[in-house]
């Protein structure tokens, strides 16, 4: 039994100020659904008349942000709309009712309205009609739903069903261009292979979704189909071939970049070009990758000096200086300190000027690490403390507080050390057990990090447990990866060697 929504209880939600007024309508149309509620159908105005204003009142609701009284309202209406002939008001209700349901994060709820929506949305689809790309939207908010429910084989399952319904469709009068719903589900295919771990399937699915936007000029959405398909392709350790992808991903941003010199394409390719360099890093290309970053770097520079709006100015500043730190790490990494400190210092001076706490807090950082290469441990120390009072993130802090860890051991600051390093190492443990992917180099190279400190503890059987432990990550790391990781088991084993 629906408990239907009374008048009073509009009163009692959060004051909104929108249009159009809310308050207005519930004025005007509660009254009708008053004096029609309990009444004989066939005694109304039209057949119409109650579900129609209860979808108004809904609608109303739903757009106030009160859903709880959205989907009460829209559950009513259901119970006339389902038995009217009318499918396109019922899949409409349906679609409203499943949005609101989602809003609230009632998903077990929300599961079985859009699998009516979809099955009303496949009973009305037509060839070359709208109502054909409804039905291409509503396979998208069935297969979020199984995804959010934890049931990724049925979403999996879901999503290749999608795939199969969209290929062959012709284009939508006024509608994406032909091969888009295609290209779109292949992509949501790929992210739910990814999910039960079918990474070779998910990598057929991604290119050839990739291969839709190859030539064609976007916003993102190309950049972000390629940059998926290079992820996939790092797994399974199909590196140049992951490179290659990410070169497409940049080439769909240059190219309407510098077709258009569009300010907001131009700042999209400047990101980009970070990202590539970072994507380079990770593929194990460090020297490689630093073109991309000194390119992204110069073109926020210049967007920076092509305005005089200080809003402007301060959002490019700010990407200049995020840029900037991620050119400062691979200098870091290519030893060349005297340009990293350069990097990391400008990044410093633009993150105090506007006053953002985590980029901050990420070149203090930087600038720690690169200390320590130059055996500056109490600069590295301080700069290193700076980064982990600042920073607000648990990943983020545990980096910090490693590197804090590593410069005060050298300080002959034993307990603070060991104090940090273990708690680094504790999260980076815990983190590793939920995605071993993504967490395994951070645990190993923490681990290295541990052991040094034990070492310089002297406490020798701590220090072996714990390189054992990181050799073994890093043997794994290298056998994926050799040119991302090779560096890093080489002073695992250096360590090992001082044990």
């Amino acid at each position: 039994m629906i408990e239907r929504v009374q008048r009073e209880e509009t009163w009692q939600q959060p004051s909104v100020d929108i249009y159009p007024d809310p308050y207005k309508i519930i004025r005007i149309q509660f009254p009708v659904v008053e004096e029609l509620r309990d009444t004989p159908r066939e005694t109304w105005p039209s057949r119409d008349a109650l579900p129609s204003t209860l979808r108004i009142l809904a609608d109303t609701f739903q757009d106030a942000g009160w859903h709880g009284l959205a989907v009460r309202m829209f559950q009513e209406a259901l119970e006339f709309v389902r038995h009217d002939a009318d499918r396109v008001t019922l899949r409409r209700t349906l679609d409203s009712l499943r949005k609101s349901l989602v809003a609230l994060e009632r998903y077990e709820e929300a599961l079985p309205v859009a699998e009516e929506e979809h099955a009303v949305a496949l009973e009305l689809a037509r060839p070359g009609g709208y109502d054909l790309e409804v039905a291409n939207g509503t396979w998208s908010s069935l297969i979020s739903l199984l995804g959010k429910l934890g049931r990724h084989e049925d979403a999996a399952r879901a999503a290749a069903e999608a795939v199969e319904f969209a290929r062959g469709q012709k284009k939508v009068k006024n509608g994406p261009p032909e091969g888009y719903p295609l290209a779109h589900g292949l992509s949501e295919y790929a992210r739910r292979l990814k999910a039960i771990g079918e990474y070779e399937k998910a990598i057929d699915a991604a290119a050839e979704a990739a291969a839709f936007w190859q030539h064609r000029d976007t916003f993102s959405t190309g950049y972000d189909v390629f940059d998926a398909l290079s992820l996939l392709q790092q797994r399974v350790g199909r590196i140049d071939e992951a490179r290659a992808s990410h070169a497409a991903a940049v080439e769909t941003l240059r190219r309407p970049a510098e077709k258009t010199r569009d300010w907001t394409y131009l700042s999209n390719l400047a990101g980009a070009l970070t990202n590539h360099g970072i994507r380079l890093h990770d593929l194990g290309f460090d020297e490689d990758s630093l073109p991309a970053h000194q390119e992204s770097v110069d073109r926020y520079r210049a967007l920076a000096a092509a305005t005089e709006r200080e809003e402007t100015i301060k959002k490019m500043e700010l990407r200049l200086a995020a840029a900037l730190c991620s050119l400062s790490c691979r200098f870091d990494d290519l030893d060349r300190l005297d340009e990293c400190f350069a990097a990391s210092d400008e990044a410093i001076a633009l993150a105090t000027r506007h006053d953002d706490r985590e980029l901050l807090a990420r070149a203090w950082t930087n600038r720690a690490s690169a200390l320590i290469s130059h055996r500056a441990h109490a600069e590295a120390a301080e700069a290193a403390a700076k980064g982990l009072e600042l920073y607000d993130d648990a990943e983020d802090k545990a980096m910090a507080r490693n590197t804090f860890a590593l410069a005060s051991v050298h300080l002959q600051q034993y307990d603070v050390a060991l104090e940090a390093s273990l708690q680094s190492v504790a999260e980076y443990r815990g983190w590793y057990a939920g995605d071993p992917y993504e967490y395994a180099y951070l645990l190993a190279d923490a681990l290295t990090d541990h052991a040094l400190i034990r070492v310089l503890r002297a406490e020798r059987a701590e220090a072996e447990a714990a390189i054992a432990e990181s050799l073994v990550l890093h043997e794994e790391l290298v056998a994926r990866n050799p040119g991302r990781y090779q560096r890093e088991l080489d002073r695992a084993r250096r360590v090992a060697a001082e044990i």
